[in-house]
């Protein structure tokens, strides 16, 4: 067994399935201790991903529960894209943009479903080959209740700051065009090979940033068309209609 990841929760393992005689190798996900909370997240995520079903989001094969819950989960056999692109610093701009598009449309079939996904950052974009992307890690996910447009969070958590939109800080609403804002951070660390976002900068400081209408610069190898896009993603809600379907248009 080897660690594919760790996260707050527990780790990703490397293991392996066995279907029709033949053993597929798979990603199973298991909590560090059995806390009772924990357990009850990790079986929210599943059941969450038991509706979805596309070629770019991750598939769940199913739950295991021996002394603890784990999630077996296809395997995404070249990891999280931020890592990969680290280590194959030369890898071509289109073949970036062919990926993100992907993204893009894993991301309209979760808005089509009525889901948040609330994670979305290059570290959850796992990569089957080079030139195929599948959306992971639907720990925060959650579905937006019937006759509502947006999720509403009681209390902060351990948020990913830095690829949030203003409106998540300030006043704990997220919807698909939050998801949208996501996005164009996580284009930014695509088209820049993985670096960090918002490098060695705090929270505060980055939502005065936002606040004086400042967002991060062109990354040095990125197409001025993909960074225009980045800035769509970040444009005030109030000015905007973010939505995946104005990015789908604009990759094409």
């Amino acid at each position: 067994e080897s660690d594919l990841g760790n996260g707050n929760f527990g780790s990703v393992k490397l293991g392996s399935y066995k279907y029709k005689g033949r053993n597929i190798p798979v990603a199973v996900k298991t909590l560090k201790n059995s806390d009772i909370n924990a357990e009850k997240e990790l079986m929210c995520e599943a059941r969450l991903m038991a509706q979805l079903e596309h070629q770019y989001i991750v598939r769940m094969i199913g739950v295991c529960k021996s002394d603890q819950i784990m999630l077996v989960l296809e395997l995404a056999a070249l990891g999280p894209l931020n890592k990969y692109l680290k280590k194959v610093p030369k890898m071509s701009m289109s073949n970036i943009q062919l990926l993100m598009n992907q993204v893009a449309q894993g991301m309209a079939y979760l808005e089509s479903k009525s889901f948040v996904h609330r994670d979305l950052a290059a570290r959850n974009v796992l990569l089957a080959n080079d030139t195929h992307a599948k959306i992971s890690d639907f720990g925060m996910s959650k579905a937006i209740g019937i006759g509502n447009n947006y999720y509403k969070a009681n209390e902060t958590g351990r948020w990913p700051l830095k690829w949030y939109a203003p409106e998540c800080l300030y006043f704990y609403r997220f919807d698909s065009k939050s998801d949208v804002w996501s996005y164009g951070v996580t284009l930014w660390e695509a088209t820049s090979y993985g670096n960090k976002p918002y490098k060695g900068m705090k929270g505060a400081a980055i939502l005065e940033m936002l606040d004086n209408d400042e967002r991060m610069e062109r990354p040095t190898e990125c197409p001025q068309h993909l960074y225009d896009l980045m800035l769509e993603c970040w444009k005030r809600k109030l000015d905007t209609n973010r939505s995946y379907i104005f990015i789908l248009l604009l990759f094409h």
